[in-house]
């Protein structure tokens, strides 16, 4: 079955963009429309962290991100069969020297993003550049196959794929070194691990500190990656350094990251994914 799935995953590599959003819109509708995924769920979340806008604005940014989130689906399909060359040409690193600079001085740094139009192929596309070791964290799926089949597929280009049990103690391992630490931290912690909340798109929201912790604890310069969408497949990125001072204060760095991707979802909001039960835990229950 493994080897069915990388055949038929390879295939995408060429099928013209002008099919694969064809089948994007159909997938579109039947999400949204017919079966309604998440329906409630997306819509809540947007009406809540834009209580001042009015019904119909609330509407097409639900109904545009069921759009964007059919277009990543269905390009993260390609994270098996994409080429260096067509990686470079569908996502272009706007600030490549923020990585020379790293490696050249041997520093470390985390690198953290959000759930924001293709968090797949940004983290893909700076393991790609990077002459130094990436580490990316993730969260084993349950079903094996598939599993092993997307660490494939992720680490292509040299990145380690690791898992988030295991990632702090890669990171304090690797301290000390020139290495880029990417993070996607806009998920909510479990219950029994929130331990720090902030202001959010004007809700009190948990969130993890242990970016900041690994930032302290390995000395790691802090950057965020931005990644917004040029087209329909193709993207732009640009590592933005967020500080390298953020003193002794538990929270400071955790709130520049969070305000950072506040900033971006503000601006487009409709390129984030809102299908998450972001804010399942807060202190109020």
């Amino acid at each position: 079955m493994l080897h069915i799935s990388k055949y038929i995953l390879y295939l995408f590599k060429y099928i013209p963009d002008l099919f694969l959003y064809a089948l994007a819109d159909i997938l579109f509708i039947l999400l949204y429309p017919i079966i309604g995924y998440r329906k409630k769920i997306v819509y809540e979340n947007v009406k809540n962290s834009f209580p001042k806008l009015k019904p119909q604005r609330i509407n097409q940014i639900v109904t545009d991100s069921y759009r964007n989130f059919v277009d990543v689906m269905l390009e993260s399909l390609r994270l098996y069969s994409l080429s260096d060359l067509q990686l470079k040409r569908r996502v272009k690193l706007l600030n490549p020297e923020v990585l020379d600079k790293l490696y050249a001085s041997n520093k470390g740094a985390i690198l953290i993003g959000g759930h924001y139009n293709n968090w797949e192929w940004a983290a893909l596309a700076i393991s790609a550049r990077a002459k130094q070791n990436t580490y990316s964290v993730y969260k084993p799926l349950s079903n094996n196959s598939i599993d092993r089949l997307m660490h494939t597929a992720r680490s292509r280009f040299g990145g380690h794929i690791i898992p988030m049990s295991q990632f702090p103690k890669t990171v304090l391992q690797n301290k000390g070194q020139s290495t880029i630490n990417i993070i996607l931290a806009d998920q909510s912690p479990h219950k029994d691990k929130v331990d720090f909340y902030c202001d959010f798109l004007n809700q009190d929201t948990p969130v993890f500190l242990g970016p900041e912790k690994l930032m302290k604890a390995a000395n790691l310069a802090l950057y965020f990656l931005d990644v917004q969408r040029i087209k329909r497949g193709y993207y732009q990125l640009k590592i933005v350094p967020l500080t390298n001072e953020v003193g002794d204060v538990e929270g400071t760095a955790t709130k520049l990251h969070v305000a950072y991707l506040e900033k971006m979802i503000t601006k487009k909001p409709e390129n984030w994914l809102w299908s998450h039960r972001r804010w399942k835990h807060s202190r109020k229950n």
